[in-house]
């Protein structure tokens, strides 16, 4: 491994003493030290297995990794980064599939984000060439099932990620990484020469799991010519390889199907919402309309109050009128006159 920040190796050192049931009194991690004497003496390396800085070299990852597997004693190499955090008996799975598939090159494993989203299942290859994570879980991570059918087929695969590879040392010792890489590329370089130069394939092994973050050790350094220049492997290898060609096509046809569904889990979403939202316009239709309805039959019976108000007091107008005009209301006008004098109220 190669690490520069002593929190994240703490963290991986940490996961690893897990990842297989037994270590063995051989095995040793073997670490390429970039960060500062400082930060140094904050690793913790709780073990097994034991730890130990094997280089303290300025950052390339090519470089720093070929001179690590230069020292180590192993049978196999675990190459992994400081970010990773290793799943218990994730190894123990690798090792198996290296010691019993000799066909197989190298072991890459299916990564989830810290938020529990797919990020790693495999590389493919564009019709350019150039590669990509299989199912883009960087645009589509919240889609993919992590735990899906398609995630959890492994299988010989193109190309895995140089995150987390477990390789025998001999096999690495006669391809090593590519040093002409800047920024990225080696892992998937590593993968094609697996295919052409030893006729074995990379692995990706669905139940070799753990945690990684993309790029958050690397960051987002510019990797465009590094993509360019595997694309160029990939068209040429693609070219003398048939069967590289076949295995593309049963991992690309797999990954199609899942699109497909997702397009159409995505349109039938859309257009339940759709429907949801007409149903929802409907309903404040009628709504609306009943509201209308009946602010016109309250509109209409308070006009009809009003009429009926008016013609009551009309009514009552022309009855006072009258009496104020009969010849009882005339004849009692003195007796009136009298009680009002004397404060008396008139009598029936």
């Amino acid at each position: 491994m190669i690490s520069r920040q002593p929190q994240l190796l703490n963290r991986m050192l940490a996961s690893l003493e897990q990842a297989r049931r037994f270590w063995q009194p051989g095995d040793e991690v073997l670490c390429s030290w970039n960060g500062s004497g400082t930060d140094e003496e904050r690793i913790e390396a709780p073990g097994p297995p034991p730890f130990r800085i094997a280089s303290r070299t300025a950052y390339h990852f090519a470089a720093n990794m070929n001179r690590l597997a230069d020292q180590a004693n192993g049978e196999l190499l675990v190459l992994v980064n400081d970010d990773v955090i290793l799943d218990p008996g994730c190894l123990d799975r690798a090792v198996q599939i290296l010691e019993t598939l000799p066909e197989i090159g190298l072991v890459g494993g299916r990564l989830r984000s810290s938020a529990g989203l797919l990020s790693h299942a495999g590389l493919l290859f564009a019709n350019d060439g150039c590669p990509y994570n299989r199912f883009r879980p960087d645009q589509l991570g919240p889609l993919i099932d992590p735990d899906g059918l398609e995630v959890q087929e492994s299988g010989p695969m193109p190309a895995v990620t140089g995150a987390l590879m477990v390789i025998r040392r001999s096999d690495f010792l006669s391809l090593r990484f590519r040093e002409t890489f800047r920024v990225c590329g080696e892992d998937v370089a590593l993968c094609l020469d697996c295919w052409s130069r030893l006729g074995k394939s990379p692995y990706y092994a669905s139940d070799v799991t753990a945690i990684h973050d993309e790029k958050s050790t690397r960051g987002d350094s510019l990797d465009h010519y590094d993509i360019q220049a595997v694309g160029r492997l990939v068209r040429d290898l693609a070219d003398e390889h048939p069967e590289l060609r076949a295995r593309f096509s049963h991992w690309a046809v797999q990954e199609a199907a899942l699109m497909w569904r997702l397009c159409q889990q995505l349109r039938g979403e859309r257009d339940g919402a759709r429907q949801q939202r007409d149903d929802h316009v409907k309903q404040l239709q009628e709504l609306l309309q009943a509201e209308q309805k009946q602010w016109s039959d309250d509109r209409t019976q308070l006009i009809q109050e009003r009429d009926q108000a008016r013609a009551d007091a009309i009514r009552a107008q022309q009855k006072i009128k009258d009496l104020l005009q009969s010849t009882s209301w005339k004849l009692t006008a003195p007796l009136r006159s009298i009680s009002e004098r004397l404060g008396a109220r008139p009598t029936a």
